[in-house]
Parts: C-alpha cells; sequence; structure tokens
C-alpha cells in the first residue's frame, strides 16, 4: 500500500500525502475513494487505539496489508468509516445513532429512525469482501448521554451482511467508477463492550470528544482535494494532445493545429500553473498536520482553504478545457468529463466545500483563532485578501453589529465566505509556489488567473484596469507558449492517457471496437419516392 506504515498516517508524513498525489489515481476515482478512506479514516482512527489494545492489532494489520486472505481469517478487507446520517450532513456533532450500554455491558446500536440512517460509505456485501466499519454514535450509559463516539462493528462477512443491519445501495453516480454508496441501518445490533474505541467518561468536553474523535477528517480534507493536482496534469495533457492532432485548414489553404489559437492554449496553460502552484502549497498546507503545536482549528483552516482553492480551480478549467474539444468532450471515454464528475464528489467529501468555508470565514471574523498571515503584505493578491476581510469585517461589526446569528449576518455575510476563503487560500498558494521557486513564469500566469477570478476589486482597489489586467495574462501566456510542448512532454502523463481522441492511435484503436453494424437492406423507401 505504497509502502505506508501506521507511523506514515498518525504523523501525515510526506509519503502518506503524496499517495494522493499519483497520477494513476485520476484513471479510477473509485478506487482512491476506498484507498483514502481505509488509510486516513479508517486506520487513521483505529490506530492510536489499537496502540493501547493489543487485540485490535490483527484487524489494524489486516487493513494496513489490503491483504484479502489474512482478511477472510480475521473478518476485515474493507474498512468503513460512517459518519455521516441522512439527516445530519456537517451537523454531525448532533447525529442520532445511538450505542447504548447495556446492563450487562454490551453495547446496543441502534438506528432511531430512518432520517438517522449512515449514508454513503459502500456497506453492501456485492463485492465478496468482509466489510468492518468505525460508526459514529452516540453513546449513552446510565440513561445519560456521554457525547459521540467510535464503535467498531461488523458489516458483512463477504457473503451476507451481518443480523440486525440493512444495507440500500444507493444508485451509481453519473460518469463515475462505481462503488456501493449506501444507506445503512442499525436496529439494534448487539455488539460486545470491547467494540467502544475509546473510555465512556472521555473528557468532559463533548464538543472536544466530538472533535478528537473525528481528527482524521481535517486530513482527508486535504488529501482528497489534493487529488485535483493529478486530475489537472491528466487533463491539461489530453486537452494539449487533442489540440495538438486537430487540425483546420488556416487563412492560406494549409492546415493549422488548433493548439495555434490563444482560446484553446489559454486554459491548457492555466491548468498547467494552477497544478504547478497548487502542488507546493499542498506540501505546505500537509507540513501543517506533521505540526503538533499548532492549533488544530488552524489546521483545518488552512486544509479548508486549500479545498477552496483547489476545487474552483479545477471545476472551471476542466469545463473549458472540455469545451474546448468539441463532441468529443461530450464523451466520458475521453476522460475530461469523467474526471469532472469524479472530481465532483470531492467538493463535499470530508465536509461540503461551502458550508466548511462558512464555518471558517466566521470564526475568522469574530476573532476565535488566526491563520497564518501573510509573508509579504504588499503584493496584489495578498492585499486583495485583507481588503474582502476588512469588507467582511465591517459588514458584520455595522450591520450585524458583531452577532454572527443575525439575519443581517446571514444576508451580506454568509454569501462572502467562499469568495474570502478563497482569497486566503490563493495567497497562500502564491506564497508557497514563491517559496518552492517554481518557475516565475508560472507563477506569473497564475497571479493573472487569480486576478480574473475577481477583476472588479483588481481595477477598484487594487489599481488594475482592465487593460492591465489582460495584458498580465496576454504577457504570460507568451512567455509559457512556446515552452508548452516540452512541459507536456516532461509530465509523463503520457502514460495515463487512454483518451481516444488524443491521437490517431487510440482513436482507430477505439473505432475498431465500437459495435458494428451491417446489412443488405434494399434501399426500396426512395425508390418509392
Amino acid at each position: 500500500m505504497a509502502g505506508l506504515t501506521i507511523q506514515d498516517i498518525l504523523q501525515t508524513t510526506p509519503k502518506f500525502c503524496s499517495m494522493h498525489l499519483q497520477p494513476l489515481v485520476a484513471l479510477d476515482g473509485g478506487a482512491l475513494t476506498l484507498l483514502t478512506v481505509q488509510t486516513n479514516l479508517f486506520i487513521g482512527t483505529l490506530a492510536p487505539f489499537a496502540m493501547q489494545r493489543p487485540e485490535l492489532r490483527s484487524i489494524l494489520n489486516a487493513a494496513m496489508n489490503f491483504d484479502l486472505s489474512y482478511a477472510l481469517l480475521s473478518n476485515l478487507h474493507s474498512g468503513q468509516f460512517m459518519l455521516t446520517e441522512v439527516d445530519h450532513g456537517l451537523d454531525a456533532r448532533n447525529l442520532r445513532t445511538t450505542a447504548t450500554i447495556m446492563p450487562d455491558g454490551d453495547i446496543d446500536l441502534h438506528t432511531p429512525s430512518p432520517d438517522d440512517a449512515k449514508v454513503m460509505p459502500p456497506a453492501t456485501p456485492r463485492s465478496g469482501i468482509p466489510i468492518v466499519a468505525i460508526v459514529m454514535a452516540r453513546l449513552v450509559a446510565e440513561g445519560n448521554d456521554c457525547g459521540v463516539r467510535p464503535i467498531l462493528v461488523q458489516i458483512g462477512d463477504g457473503n451476507q451482511i451481518c443480523k440486525n443491519i440493512i444495507s440500500k445501495a444507493l444508485p451509481t453516480r453519473t460518469g463515475t467508477h462505481p462503488i456501493d454508496h449506501t444507506i445503512t441501518y442499525f436496529s439494534h445490533v448487539r455488539l460486545p463492550r470491547s467494540a467502544l474505541l475509546g473510555s465512556i467518561e472521555g473528557t468532559g468536553d463533548k464538543r472536544a470528544d466530538f472533535a478528537s474523535a473525528i481528527h482524521r477528517v481535517a486530513v482527508g480534507t486535504l488529501c482528497i482535494s489534493g487529488s485535483v493536482i493529478p486530475f489537472l496534469k491528466v487533463a491539461s495533457y489530453v486537452a494539449d494532445q487533442y489540440s495538438r492532432n486537430r487540425l483546420v485548414t488556416g487563412h492560406d489553404g494549409n492546415p493549422i493545429s488548433v493548439i495555434e489559437f490563444r482560446t484553446q492554449s489559454l486554459p491548457i496553460l492555466h491548468a498547467v500553473a494552477q497544478y504547478s502552484v497548487l502542488g507546493s502549497f499542498f506540501i505546505s498546507a500537509a507540513k501543517s498536520f506533521g505540526d503538533m503545536s499548532l492549533d488544530p482549528r488552524v489546521r483545518h483552516g488552512i486544509a479548508t482553504a486549500f479545498k477552496a482553492v483547489a476545487i474552483n480551480h479545477f471545476s472551471k478549467s476542466i469545463k473549458a478545457m472540455n469545451e474546448r474539444c468539441g463532441w468529443h468532450g461530450h464523451f466520458a471515454h475521453n476522460q475530461l468529463l469523467q474526471l469532472e464528475l469524479e472530481m465532483r464528489g470531492a467538493s463535499t467529501a470530508e465536509g461540503d466545500l461551502r458550508v466548511l468555508a462558512i464555518r471558517l470565514a466566521s470564526e475568522l471574523l469574530i476573532g476565535r483563532y488566526k491563520l497564518p498571515p501573510p509573508r509579504s503584505p504588499t503584493s496584489i493578491i495578498a492585499q486583495h485578501e485583507t481588503g474582502l476581510f476588512s469588507e467582511a469585517k465591517s459588514l458584520l461589526q455595522h450591520s450585524a453589529q458583531g452577532n454572527h446569528r443575525s439575519e443581517s449576518f446571514n444576508r451580506n455575510i454568509l454569501p462572502l465566505c467562499l469568495p474570502l476563503v478563497e482569497a486566503i487560500g490563493y495567497r497562500m498558494a502564491f506564497e508557497a509556489a514563491q517559496e518552492a521557486n517554481v518557475d516565475p513564469k508560472l507563477v506569473q500566469l497564475y497571479e493573472a488567473g487569480v486576478i480574473k477570478e475577481d477583476p472588479a476589486w483588481y481595477a477598484e482597489q487594487g489599481g488594475l484596469c482592465r487593460d492591465v489586467q489582460r495584458e498580465m495574462e496576454s504577457q504570460a501566456v507568451d512567455d509559457l507558449l512556446p515552452h508548452l510542448q516540452n512541459i507536456m512532454q516532461e509530465s509523463g502523463m503520457q502514460d495515463y492517457c487512454n483518451a481516444p481522441m488524443a491521437s490517431k492511435f487510440l482513436w482507430d484503436g477505439f473505432v475498431g471496437r465500437l459495435e458494428t453494424f451491417k446489412g443488405n437492406a434494399p434501399p426500396d423507401l426512395l425508390a418509392r419516392l
């Protein structure tokens, strides 16, 4: 499993983080989902308890090895993480699945109503693989609510679902590599006391206990959105190859590649600049998870800022590149559409992006904590961040009278939260790229692209009129375009490109495999006209 150790996962080492940057993940989003859930959420949550409880280590080792033969002996191969409920998404601290300690010491796991069922993690026996899950449930002892705790539960043995558990398979997500997303119900499932991970008492602080129980979710916020980087690499390579091979007749009657048109090369170059800069930001953000002296809220805030920027860049760039591919772009076999559909899930995985942004921006505005400040406050991107923050702060103080739960806050500030978090992320990405010595030509194009995200502010407050903004982008593209072909050749993405539109060789093979129809029907219909 990428040569990972338990310590790699627990300490969020570069080896663990880089697993999500491998181009291979762009070929199967379903496999990526299963991999990151098992390593980050299941193993990352179970491992600290297994260090204190030797009887859990066989389960942990099987999960680490993805060992099917071992799994059949230990009743584990697929490790899942069940937090979200039908009616409790990011409101998970108020989830209602209960784990009641019975008089004999056993645990009764129960779904109080259909609205409290766990949703998304695959839990059907279709794969023939045994499944064990960490289920987040509200612990009840002697009638007292002890807060949300992790419970270790066997879901199925690979042939059938375990007794008193019901799993309903959701329809396959359109255009994606399928996994068995489900809605899962527990009907008074009896578990041994050992299924409880941790103590009954907790710390006495239910909010802190909940944050501790789901601490790996913040890591997932960063790592899953980090897969934007290989997705953009593959997508830009496919779009580039299509654009080089697609010929039209020029004014002189000779064929010309459409890559020569600025409208065709522009989105590809922006995507290259984005994945180059995001790579540095990802590494910088990952380091924050290795710094245990850092406030966990700050770590999660940095991950949220990365996610906001990565998802925004990807959603706009993949659409722009796909649109330049004509009718080919309508088909998932040409990779771009499938990559777009796969990544849509990342916007809600480990926390819905917009809600995460609202939470982060709100906490920053009311001063609960601070994210790392700009290293270069005078840079135009840092000034943009400062300007949006000042605007939102002024609205909070004057319009909402400092009340972040008021209707005025809802009306005037909530819509600003995601742009504010994106602005923070742009600044962090820009600084990370500069510190990592990313090619200045790529950084300049990235800066021009960020300015295009909010051109009105940069014209009104930043002193950059439309002509200046346009020229910044044009000059950056002029500097990069002669190097684009070499960038693509050196990217190594050709091994991960299987889109028929990308080359004549792939196209001929694709057409040769299509279902073919022939016949001898006489064309007598036209003869009767």
